[in-house]
């Protein structure tokens, strides 16, 4: 009786620990596939500082055949409503020094970004509208909308303090910027500044197609693991086609020189 009673559990254990591996594989399957890429402070160039000589006119040219960052400042939320954020946003702020120094501001709503998604990015559609949560959608959309228009995206809780350093770092001559998070281990998608159409948003939009599928809503592990490309997958990305338009603002959002806190 006593052999006959330890079979089954050993056979039961086996099989717990067949699926925690099926797990645990199905997890690591949505997470970076390039383990041996160089840091990110290696791959990328690392923007320490913005010469004032830099700062132009926010309509002024970069003097090349390339269209440049455009100076457009992107942010987004449910409605129109920004009060019902859940903290003091930063629209108004960003609307009386924007505004002031040629920038368009645009506030997106849900709405818009459908629209946007169903006009420009239909192959989409049925991904963004699939996500469970709310922030998988907030992931894609600041994607979609820079990659639709070029420009710069700053969330409700990013202010500004200077736009002439925005204007900086759009005449560096790099297609996007990006700022870091963990120190320099993984890109923040809080702040960011993008030319339009950049290729690399293009791929970002597709591997969240790909990411997007079924498999994604039984993802343990954080959600934007399946809503986009992370950090590591970017660089190696850039490394593997050879760009080298890639910018890191050292120190991240809080940055003095930046005026971005």
């Amino acid at each position: 009786m006593r052999a006959t009673f330890r079979s089954p559990r050993k056979l039961i254990t086996l099989l717990v620990l067949s699926l925690v591996a099926i797990l645990v594989l199905h997890q690591l399957s949505f997470h970076d596939q390039f383990l041996l890429c160089d840091s990110l402070s290696e791959s990328m160039k690392i923007v320490d500082a913005c010469p004032r000589s830099n700062i132009k006119p926010s309509n002024e040219s970069l003097g090349t055949t390339r269209p440049g960052i455009p100076n457009i400042i992107h942010q987004i939320w449910k409605t129109e409503h920004v009060e019902t954020y859940s903290a003091e946003a930063s629209h108004a702020s960003w609307r009386a020094q924007a505004e002031s120094s040629n920038y368009t501001l645009k506030l997106w709503t849900d709405n818009d970004i459908l629209q946007l998604i169903k006009a420009k990015y239909a192959w989409l559609l049925s991904t963004y509208e699939g996500y469970a949560q709310d922030i998988q959608r907030a992931d894609m959309a600041r994607l979609v909308v820079v990659h639709a228009e070029g420009g710069i995206y700053a969330d409700l809780d990013v202010y500004p303090v200077s736009v002439d350093e925005l204007s900086c770092l759009r005449h560096l001559g790099l297609r996007a910027i990006f700022s870091p998070t963990a120190g320099n281990a993984g890109l923040s998608n809080h702040f960011f500044m993008a030319e339009q159409g950049a290729d690399f948003l293009q791929w970002a939009l597709y591997e969240g197609k790909r990411r997007g599928g079924p498999l994604s809503k039984h993802i343990l592990l954080p959600i934007r693991g399946c809503t986009a490309p992370r950090a590591m997958d970017w660089v190696c990305w850039a490394r593997a086609t050879g760009v080298s338009w890639f910018g890191m603002l050292q120190g991240g959002l809080g940055m003095g020189w930046m005026g971005i806190f």
